[in-house]
């Protein structure tokens, strides 16, 4: 629990509009959560396949994101060259500080490259506190792929 209250106070309020998958300023909210399922990752992915589309290192596309991230080391990046191994995968299932996923939407200064998402396409950054809250306990109760 401290995690939670730790990130809300690292990061700007939520709307409080109404979840909906593609106005993702009103995605969710601290009055209107989200469960935390594979399927809401997803709709939440949608805002980031601007940069993370089929063709780069990580890509977040409905169809692989799942593969790409649990169990899975983070990739190195050739341009621009980082490496972002940090010794952790992307997403360990259970523990959500341990992912390198949660770590780069939560933390200011990720152990390599920039905090996700970049404030260069449009979305806001950091991520409001329930998107946040939905990687985490998603990664706590195990990632499952619902």
């Amino acid at each position: 629990m401290w995690i939670r209250a730790l990130t809300i106070m690292l990061v700007t309020a939520c709307s409080s509009s109404p979840a909906g998958p593609d106005a993702f300023l009103g995605f969710c909210s601290d009055q209107h959560p989200l469960a935390p399922t594979f399927t809401n990752i997803q709709l939440l992915f949608r805002a980031c396949t601007s940069c993370h589309g089929p063709e780069v290192e990580l890509p977040l596309v409905q169809a692989v994101s799942y593969g790409n991230l649990v169990n899975m080391p983070p990739p190195n990046y050739a341009n621009p060259p980082t490496d972002e191994s940090c010794g952790v995968l992307l997403v360990k299932p259970g523990d959500p500080t341990g992912s390198y996923l949660f770590q780069k939407i939560s933390l200011d200064t990720p152990c390599a490259g920039s905090r996700m998402p970049l404030t260069d396409i449009g979305i806001p950054a950091p991520l409001a506190p329930c998107a946040q809250t939905l990687v985490h306990d998603w990664i706590e109760l195990g990632a499952q792929n619902d």
